[in-house]
């Protein structure tokens, strides 16, 4: 496994040990035979602890997976804070794209979408947390750019992080197509045409 994952305490998850061996064996599940052997009795097994273990801290796979893509999301993902808008924008889309791209964090995300499909309570769950994870970031740079008076204010923040973040996560997620770091750049500045101040 080429991931290298730190591990902090976080209120109301699991304790450090147990989270580090059962988001380290998703990992290595994932990494291996790819997101159709990643399931609780696998998980459980290479972790070396109980299924009641698991589910006294995760409430599902898709938790688990969660909690994975959240633990290598966080050393990847940061505010680029660069002074410039376009910039931040475009530095922040190309830590996603390798995100998804070079981690094993993008086959978590890709089996989790696949799945929802056809597994309504799974999607609530998996969608609500995407949808949190992109405006913890985005939501920092847009909001500084609606008050520097870069982008127009009487634009909903919302519409603006859809945007720019919507046609992403389709060609990722839905559409299977790769996408380019030269792409990134050139979908903020086709997006920042229509929004600028």
């Amino acid at each position: 496994m080429s991931e290298k994952l730190r591990f902090e305490e976080k209120p109301r998850v699991a304790p450090v040990a147990t989270r580090r061996k059962v988001l380290e064996a998703a990992a290595v599940l994932l990494d291996g035979d790819g997101y159709p052997s990643v399931t609780i009795e696998a998980i459980a097994t290479n972790a070396g602890v109980a299924k009641t273990t698991i589910y006294r801290w995760w409430s599902s796979k898709a938790a688990i997976l969660l909690d994975l893509f959240d633990a290598i999301g966080d050393e990847r993902i940061s505010d680029p804070a660069t002074g410039d808008f376009a910039e931040d924008l475009k530095a922040y889309l190309k830590s996603l794209l390798e995100l998804m791209s070079g981690t094993i964090a993008g086959e978590a995300a890709a089996g989790m979408f696949a799945e929802v499909q056809s597994d309504p309570v799974m999607k609530v769950e998996v969608c609500a947390h995407f949808s949190e994870f992109r405006q913890i970031v985005l939501n920092q740079i847009v909001d500084r750019a609606i008050a520097s008076g870069t982008i127009r204010g009487d634009l909903d923040r919302r519409l603006i992080e859809d945007l720019i973040i919507a046609p992403f996560w389709y060609r990722l997620l839905i559409a299977h197509e790769p996408m380019s770091l030269e792409e990134c750049d050139a979908h903020v500045d086709v997006v920042l045409t229509g929004i600028a101040s």
